[in-house]
């Protein structure tokens, strides 16, 4: 059944991740990537809206964002953040509470550093894949860091925003 707020939900998430992910680039001179804020949208997407609307959103913007300057790494960048917003979405599916906000942190840091390390491998090699690893567990944590506390920002102001949340992941 098609579910017309989701499809919005995960139109409008994208976006934002998509910018996130795009206007704040903050170079890593030694491997030419970049670092960029488009974590906490996905975090946020996760605990706002449920596994599925982060898994697409987190996914689409992010993979669109490389599509501007680095294509290659698009595909890589659909799957590790898909897989970041729906592992992080499924853990908080619950609730968001303290215990849970770290385990789908450290599920985040998981993913973005173990995902962009084989992805580094397959693109420019272990040596380089390698000086990835401590800027993606930084943009990976921040993401955690500031998408979470943001989302119980945004639902003591706006209390409704629970009534958005997928609970049938």
């Amino acid at each position: 059944m098609i579910n017309i707020r989701r499809i919005t939900l995960t139109a409008l998430m994208a976006a934002l991740i998509f910018v996130l992910t795009t206007v704040p680039r903050i170079p890593v001179p030694a491997t030419g990537g970049y670092v960029h804020l488009g974590d906490a949208g996905v975090a946020f997407a996760a605990a706002a809206f449920g596994p599925w609307v982060a898994m697409a959103a987190g996914g689409l913007g992010t993979a669109l964002a490389d599509l501007l300057g680095f294509p290659q790494w698009a595909i890589f960048s659909l799957i590790v953040h898909g897989l970041q917003g729906l592992a992080m979405g499924w853990i908080l599916r619950k609730g968001l509470n303290w215990a849970r906000a770290l385990i789908a942190g450290g599920a985040s840091i998981a993913i973005v550093v173990g995902g962009y390390f084989l992805a580094g491998v397959i693109l420019q090699g272990a040596a380089l894949a390698a000086l990835e690893i401590v800027p993606n567990a930084i943009q990976a944590l921040s993401g955690s860091v500031i998408g979470l506390p943001l989302t119980w920002a945004v639902r003591r102001a706006y209390p409704p925003l629970e009534n958005y949340r997928d609970r049938t992941a």
